[in-house]
């Protein structure tokens, strides 16, 4: 009986183990898709009226979806590694490739980065030169698919909104290398932002390559980020500036296509809809979705086609313009609200006589207040010329009180009106601004910014006659300095 029953015991373990092996293959075809990503979806602009070398690059970019797990390249591109002065100082230099765009991970994000590039020393060994980031401050290296450096950030960009970004790269001049630096626009408020910018360390260089775009759902494994959950992409206004044509190229053709990105693995595999295609306006794609027979839903669908597009044969830029200015111990500038972004400055600081006794000039797109050292005469003129980034110009300047005082300028003070009570300031008229001046380190002037706002000074008096009291405000206008 017990030897009996023993049997039994090991028959049912044995059945036991067997079911659980079995149990994966089980698992219903609707269950397997959760972990497939969706399809890549690819643009591939027609250069061929362009030189192929490139100072900028400019694109409007929009979704109608915010779709996590979602990566929206905007440019794929390379800087250039052919000029004499980086082949001798770099010997045997290559790769450098780039890309950038806005991704939506837990939160809407930008990103810039550079793929190191690899040289050989003079001692026959491999050296590795990396991109440095100059703004915003600090460093964060990747690896993975390859290895270099990268600036990712939040930036809160919402669905059904046209945002632009522009890629920019110079000559700086204070290192003499090659900078490359990114920028976002908000189209509908027209706010720019600078989001971040590099020192490629190239001497120069400038930017080649396809500048090519994609959408790429970059993990699956979850029923609202996988295969199954549309996102899309509409591009408009593609423009490069030529590096040997010096002049604005309008790119209103491009190939489309969809694709899905040479799977090494199973869990790469990419299923679901996809399609593509133009209206008048912009290009188009989507992908993600459920189809009914994924093979036949792919051998029926266009692989790839051409597009052409109606955009203008240059773009709009607006132009620079100074909001504020302050002189003390700083030069200060603001950049007005619609202002298109700064590139470089320059600052010219004269005492009465016409003489410069200060002058600074640099291409940082970050500065916008430059010290002024000791021992300078206490009449004093600033001028600010700002250069944007795409080449426009605007100067302002400001002088101190002593200043004006000096060379007769100084406005007289105003005598009090009778009625002085329509004189009376609004309370927006009564914003406080800094009267001494701040130093550049000062955290308490990083998180409050100076308003460009004089305050008048009040003195009252009451006087009672005839059992009425009359209160006169006396105002005397005062530069605060």
């Amino acid at each position: 009986m017990k030897k009996h029953l023993r049997k039994a015991l090991l028959l049912l373990l044995a059945a036991t183990m067997l079911l659980g092996s079995l149990t994966p293959l089980c698992i219903t075809a609707e269950e397997k898709e959760l972990k497939y990503m969706a399809y890549n979806f690819y643009s591939d602009p027609d250069l061929s009226d362009t030189s192929r070398k490139f100072d900028s690059f400019m694109i409007d970019f929009r979704s109608d979806k915010d779709t996590k797990i979602t990566y929206w390249s905007l440019a794929n591109f390379r800087m250039d590694l052919r000029s004499p002065k980086t082949m001798k100082t770099y010997p045997g230099i290559s790769g450098y490739g780039a890309y950038a765009g806005l991704q939506h991970t837990s939160t809407k994000v930008g990103i810039l980065s550079f793929w190191e590039a690899a040289y050989t020393n003079k001692d026959g060994e491999t050296e590795k030169l990396t991109a440095t980031r100059i703004f915003p401050k600090g460093s964060s290296n990747f690896g993975g698919e390859g290895e270099g450096t990268n600036c990712i950030m939040p930036y809160s960009w919402e669905k059904d909104k046209w945002y632009r970004m522009l890629l920019h790269c110079w000559e700086d001049s204070e290192t003499g290398t090659t900078f490359a630096g990114m920028w976002l626009l908000d189209v509908e408020s027209g706010k720019w932002t600078l989001f971040s910018y590099f020192d490629t360390h190239l001497y120069d260089s400038y930017f080649s390559g396809g500048f090519s775009q994609f959408m790429e759902n970059f993990s699956g494994g979850d029923v609202n980020t996988n295969c199954n959950v549309e996102r899309t992409c509409q591009l408009k206004n593609m423009y490069v500036y030529d590096h040997e044509k010096k002049d604005w190229i309008s790119l209103p053709s491009t190939t489309l296509s969809y694709g899905d990105g040479n799977p090494q693995t199973e869990g790469q595999k990419k299923f679901g809809a996809h399609s593509f295609g133009a209206t008048e306006e912009y290009f188009w794609g989507s992908t993600g979705g459920k189809v009914e027979n994924q093979e036949e839903y792919d051998a029926a669908s266009t692989k790839y086609d051409h597009f052409t597009i109606t955009q203008p044969e240059t773009p709009t830029f607006g132009a620079p313009s100074v909001g504020y200015m302050y002189i003390g111990k700083n030069v200060r500038w603001v950049l007005a609200e619609d202002s298109t972004p700064q590139l470089g400055y320059s600052v010219q600081v004269v005492d009465t006589s016409g003489k410069v006794v200060f002058e600074k000039a640099a291409t940082r797109p970050q500065e916008s207040s430059v010290k002024l050292p000791e021992g300078l005469p206490e009449a004093l003129k600033a001028t600010v010329t700002v250069t944007d980034v795409f080449g426009g110009t605007t100067t302002s300047e400001i002088a101190n009180d002593a200043y004006l005082e000096a060379t007769g300028q100084k406005p007289k003070p105003e005598e009090p009106s009778e009625d002085a009570s329509s004189e009376l300031p609004s309370a927006s008229d009564l914003s406080e601004i800094p009267s001494e001046d701040v130093d550049d380190n000062d955290e308490k002037e990083k998180k409050s910014p100076v308003l460009p706002i004089v305050i008048g000074t009040v003195a009252a008096s009451a006087v009672l006659i005839a059992g009425i009291t009359v209160a006169v405000i006396v105002f005397r206008k005062k530069r605060v300095k």
